[in-house]
């Protein structure tokens, strides 16, 4: 019988292909967001309304024959109820225990599979597949566990709506129909007292429904920035630890909870004021149907029977106007809450692929800048108006003090930002107008910060290529000079070497290990172009060396650009560019600057001489 269940349930669940993509940007509008949405749900939600319908009919038929089954006990003797009424009883006995479990069975297989759990999957698909194509700057923007949060919470948003819409609201409306046509079966006016209170029930819920709204999205608003607070904080908690007073840490944490807590509490005295007057309709309608019911009987113009169904009727009734309520007020809330999630999630590409754009194809590795300008979009900083021309299989050093410009420039080569003016060729291909992954896939990186993800040390060096064998992944390492202590590694749950987590970002390494593990990646990847931000900065001296052999070995017929705060790690480069405030001031080889005793010989001397001037360190020389 499991497996019957089981093949039955994974059928329904697979009514839905959940994982489907598409390159439109979602609308920031909450409703055209969700109905962009239905396609792929089309079949499941047919079939949740038909069988939502078929259990409400199933109820509403349930009651009335309640009320006739009054009435024929009320006539017929003992004796004969049974003889007279055989098939009649069976019939709806078969339908109560088999027909009415068999509904519920398809209704809450296809609500809660097929729907509910694909719905939510589908919204977050879409949702990341879109966040994903989103530029590093854009992510720089805004607190990373903000976003997060906002890409989980809003297949669960998206999902309840469309849930409630169909199974809830369908379901009391086709009961409320059906409780209309069964006291209209005796008396037109048996069906008054619901009318006039389906108009004030509605009246109540759009008085109150637009206040609560409002209400619910400063309360998502208060409860994102509460999470991005202390994500970012936990996510630092060295730091905060080191400079930061815990009754400073405290003290924020307060203001953010209470700042949730009052929207919290807007929301719910808002939420509180309408069942309190929601409770006034119920007993309307419950005095109502009785109170008319019994007028009717008194006259003799129902049954007994009708009056018992119309009792009944009141309390269902009270219990669906409960069950109604709820769902609207959850349709609203989450719709308020799928608004905020959409401040986000619906953000258009800060930095979009162009139409149809051809993948870049890097034969040589030349990289052309042209009058490139870029201040983050404000008055200084970044660079200002460079020209450079690196040849192709050319190396080539960055050097100058923090702020000169140096990552600016990588960045734009990455496109990790749009320059404002200007242009970047690789192999005379405008990196604007090609694939973006193309455009990356043909960059090998190994940054100062190596960062790593909370996966394997093999997953962090393969990082998601499925062609890479075990062996190639070792072969990396090796020459990484990382092999040694990954053979050494092991997690809290058991997990050795190449198979043992890092953490998150890595913490569970040091910073040398990390930054062998970006290497091992870098040379596994063995791209055209390398670039190199400060790659052996978090080695000891004898790493370094053995490091600096290996790196020789993966620069051979690459073009290469490294930035350094060692100087003798450049020394060797084809050339060296030298940047101060956004701006080339010399370039040439080691001796050629040397000669000139200018600025980079200023920094030279002072390294050679044992130390960085104090100058120079305070403001993060070279």
């Amino acid at each position: 019988m499991r497996s019957y269940y089981h093949r039955f349930t994974t059928a329904v669940l697979d009514l839905v292909q959940p994982y489907s993509s598409t390159e439109e940007p979602p609308s920031p509008d909450a409703w055209p967001y969700l109905f962009s949405h239905i396609k792929p749900l089309k079949k499941i939600l047919l079939l949740s309304l038909l069988v939502t319908v078929i259990a409400a009919v199933t109820e509403v038929w349930m009651i009335r024959y309640a009320g006739k089954l009054i009435d024929l006990l009320a006539v017929t003797p003992p004796d004969k109820l049974w003889q007279e009424n055989k098939t009649q009883l069976i019939g709806a006995a078969a339908v109560v225990l088999l027909f009415r479990p068999l509904s519920q069975l398809f209704r809450h297989a296809i609500n809660t599979i097929g729907f509910s759990c694909n719905a939510a999957t589908l919204f977050r698909w879409r949702a990341h597949n879109h966040l994903s194509r989103q530029s590093v700057g854009w992510f720089q923007e805004d607190l990373t566990g903000r976003t997060a949060i906002r890409l989980v919470d809003i297949g669960n948003h998206a999902g309840d709506v469309v849930f409630q819409l169909i199974n809830t609201l369908a379901y009391g409306l086709v009961y409320m129909v059906g409780i209309v046509i069964l006291m209209s079966e005796t008396d037109i006016r048996l069906s008054v007292p619901l009318l006039v209170w389906l108009l004030l029930y509605i009246a109540v819920l759009m008085l109150f429904i637009p206040p609560m709204v409002k209400a619910q999205q400063k309360f998502q608003s208060a409860k994102s920035a509460l999470t991005g607070v202390v994500v970012d904080g936990f996510s630092n908690i060295d730091t905060m630890k080191l400079f930061s007073e815990r009754g400073l840490m405290v003290s924020d944490h307060y203001t953010g909870l209470e700042n949730t807590r009052q929207a919290l509490f807007r929301s719910r005295e808002i939420g509180v004021s309408l069942r309190t007057v929601l409770s006034f309709l119920e007993g309307v309608i419950i005095v109502g149907f009785i109170g008319y019911g019994l007028w009717l009987w008194k006259s003799g113009s129902a049954t007994i029977g009708l009056i018992g169904a119309s009792v009944a009727l009141s309390l269902r009734i009270t219990t669906m106007a409960e069950w109604i309520l709820d769902a609207v007020w959850w349709v609203f809330l989450r719709i308020g809450s799928l608004r905020e999630a959409l401040k986000t999630i619906a953000q258009p590409l800060a930095i979009p692929n162009p139409p149809d754009a051809p993948p870049l194809i890097v034969k040589h590795g030349g990289i052309e800048i042209k009058n490139v300008t870029h201040h983050y979009g404000m008055s200084k900083g970044g660079l200002n108006d460079v020209s450079l021309n690196i040849k192709p299989g050319e190396k080539i050093g960055l050097v100058g003090s923090s702020g000169a410009g140096k990552s600016t420039l990588v960045n734009l080569i990455l496109r990790f930002h749009e320059a404002e003016h200007g242009s970047i060729l690789i192999d005379g291909q405008n990196i604007r107008e090609v694939e973006q992954d193309s455009l990356r896939a043909a960059i090998g990186m190994v940054s100062q910060q190596a960062a790593l993800l909370n996966r394997s040390v093999r997953e962090n060096i393969a990082l998601g290529r499925s062609d890479i064998t075990a062996q190639q992944i070792e072969n990396a390492a090796r020459e990484a000079r990382a092999h040694e202590f990954i053979e050494e590694l092991h997690d809290a749950k058991g997990r050795r070497g190449y198979d043992a987590h890092v953490g998150e970002r890595g913490i569970k390494l040091s910073g040398g290990q990390r930054q062998r593990i970006a290497l091992s990646r870098v040379i596994l990847k063995s791209a055209p172009i390398l670039i190199l931000d400060e790659a052996t900065s978090a080695l000891d001296s004898e790493v370094e060396a053995e490091i600096q052999l290996a790196l020789n070995e993966v620069m051979k017929n690459k073009t290469v650009i490294a930035i350094a705060h060692r100087l003798s790690t450049i020394a060797q480069m084809d050339r060296i560019i030298v940047m101060d405030n956004g701006e080339i001031i010399e370039q040439g080889t080691h001796q050629e600057l040397l000669a000139a005793e200018t600025l980079y010989a200023r920094f030279w001397n002072r390294q050679s001489g044992g130390f960085i001037g104090v100058a120079e360190l305070a403001g993060g020389a070279v």
